[in-house]
């Protein structure tokens, strides 16, 4: 009988460590289609493994609880998005990176933080801070069921319908997640063709910047950011415009200062000062711009003998 019992009390530790043990997933892609195929909004934990004391604290007080593990699983696809000190804890520097981007993507500051998303990575609000008992972060989630729902039933609508419904979504946000949800933005766009909601007159511009931004990253040289960018200025949203205009003035201006740094020839000196002058046209305040260019003109005034002292410092 003693053997017996022993046994039933091994099988039930078993079963507790068990259900303390929360399957996180590490790509939130994945996690997302992991979530679409099986109806579940994703809940995803925002830490520095190896630096937040906070986090730590919150994974052996709550993450690990049985309570709270047993709840997480049955509700949503657990997602660990970890930006450590140590890139080697994520699998690399490029891993990090992407870590990085997705937390500054949605204006996460505060770690931890426990975030609702759905599979469309729009977010829905959470905890930010840690909690210290799995029924506290259980119950500060829970208020978030509502809107949950609503935006379950939002997207099963379509057409016009669709969009009314994901803007109220929207509207109860608050302010700073509204700002950052460009997926959300996008579905009410789509489904909005004649605008009614007015989320278009917010997101194209926002949108806009986005690709150019995606644009400059991916390009590797002077020229073919200086190219993207005089080819967005002209196509630029009136609101856009001046952004893309400080975007060139700074790439010329650092060009500028990188041929003078130590010049190769006089043609760099030349080089330096066209470019200097493009960059005087990137302003808007055209009364300066004479002034200005006056002063670009006589300082590269005596090319030859400007090489030689910048080449020689």
């Amino acid at each position: 009988m003693m053997k017996y019992w022993k046994l039933l009390i091994y099988a039930g530790a078993a079963m507790v460590a068990q259900a303390a043990e929360v399957e996180w997933m590490h790509d939130v892609e994945n996690a997302a289609a992991k979530a679409a195929q099986q109806g579940k909004m994703m809940l995803v934990e925002f830490t520095g493994s190896d630096w937040c004391k906070a986090c730590v604290l919150q994974k052996k007080n709550v993450l690990v609880k049985p309570a709270f593990a047993d709840w997480v699983q049955k509700n949503y696809i657990p997602v660990e998005m970890d930006v450590p000190m140590n890139a080697a804890l994520v699998g690399g520097e490029a891993q990090l990176n992407k870590n990085k981007k997705f937390c500054d993507d949605f204006g996460i500051r505060i770690f931890p933080s426990l975030m609702i998303f759905t599979p469309e990575l729009v977010l829905l609000g959470g905890l930010q801070g840690s909690s210290d008992s799995p029924q506290s972060a259980i119950a500060a989630l829970g208020q978030y069921k509502t809107l949950v729902e609503s935006y379950q039933s939002a997207m099963a609508l379509n057409g016009e319908a669709r969009a009314l419904a994901l803007f109220d979504v929207y509207q109860q946000l608050p302010q700073e997640y509204q700002k950052v949800n460009y997926a959300l933005m996008q579905l009410i766009v789509d489904s909005d063709k004649m605008n009614r909601t007015g989320i278009r007159d917010i997101y194209m511009p926002i949108q806009q910047m986005k690709e150019l931004e995606k644009k400059l990253n991916a390009a590797l040289t002077f020229e073919s950011k200086l190219a993207i960018l005089d080819a967005a200025v002209p196509q630029a949203l009136p609101v856009n415009k001046s952004s893309m205009l400080k975007q060139k003035e700074m790439l010329l201006k650092g060009e500028v200062m990188r041929l003078l740094k130590k010049p190769g020839s006089v043609e760099d000196i030349l080089k330096a000062r066209d470019l200097s002058i493009q960059a005087v046209e990137c302003t808007e305040n055209e009364k300066t711009h004479a002034k200005q260019k006056q002063q670009i003109l006589e300082y590269f005034a005596d090319p030859e003998t400007l090489f030689k002292t910048r080449s020689a410092s």
